[in-house]
């Protein structure tokens, strides 16, 4: 779930970077931007029907690697993404392989394969939430924000063009402090795909993406022989955050 929505978020920032650039018509674009997060009335998310987008190997601060692939169809209705992490932590060795699923106002999450120095600890256990209340949140919060206040509180700019992965998307960049305004995350978008996100040492990099391609079905639906547990978004995000407050 922390992975959700944490991602979710990461997302959400690129996808305001995008539509703050002056491309949406519309009185709040930021709003619709949240909007396509969101699934409200289930618009489309991205240019493309379809498509599959494979991810460079991410470096986890010396300690192992994690590998992304993106899986979409419908125009991003139904989106899953797949994990493979491998981390060696103090001779603890762990590999991941995981799934994550939006499907309209739904979430899914679920282990695919789990061990802990070769011993498996695969979860059966899938988590099903309903997306609505935390998108109802989003859509609330992008409605009270000026667009042209955050470009000016995130000094935005257009940083030109970047070609990644065989294709050519716009860049651009944000200072998420003010005081610090070369600290900035830089964001590469292709027909509302990420390419690229930047923020310091932590980077996302596309490796290859297929436009228009069959995506199978089981890509987006919780594998049999799994116990479905249901998971209510709000109240996890207001438990982190809890926990949060208590370690300060």
């Amino acid at each position: 779930m922390k992975n959700f929505v944490s991602r979710t978020a990461g997302v959400a920032l690129l996808s305001v970077i995008t539509v703050i650039s002056g491309c949406s018509k519309s009185d709040n674009p930021v709003s619709d931007a949240v909007s396509s997060l969101s699934g409200e009335s289930l618009p489309k998310r991205y240019e493309i029907k379809s498509g599959i987008v494979h991810y460079e190997p991410q470096k986890l601060m010396g300690m192992g690697t994690t590998t992304e692939t993106l899986y979409f169809d419908d125009y991003g209705r139904k989106e899953a993404v797949e994990r493979v992490t491998e981390s060696n932590v103090m001779g603890i060795k762990t590999y991941e392989h995981t799934m994550q699923v939006t499907d309209g106002h739904t979430g899914i999450s679920y282990e695919i394969k789990k061990t802990v120095n070769g011993k498996d600890e695969t979860s059966k256990v899938a988590t099903k939430s309903d997306l609505r209340e935390f998108q109802e949140m989003a859509q609330a919060m992008a409605k009270s924000l000026d667009v042209n206040e955050l470009k000016k509180n995130m000094d935005y700019r257009e940083e030109g063009t970047e070609t990644i992965a065989g294709v050519t998307g716009k860049k651009y960049s944000v200072a998420m402090n003010k005081e610090q305004p070369d600290a900035r995350v830089y964001g590469v978008m292709y027909k509302n795909i990420v390419l690229k996100s930047e923020m310091g040492s932590i980077s996302t990099k596309a490796a290859s993406i297929e436009e228009n391609v069959a995506v199978p079905a089981s890509k987006f639906a919780i594998p049999a022989g799994y116990t479905v547990q249901e998971v209510n978004v709000a109240e996890e995000m207001e438990k982190a955050a809890a926990m949060g407050e208590s370690k300060e």
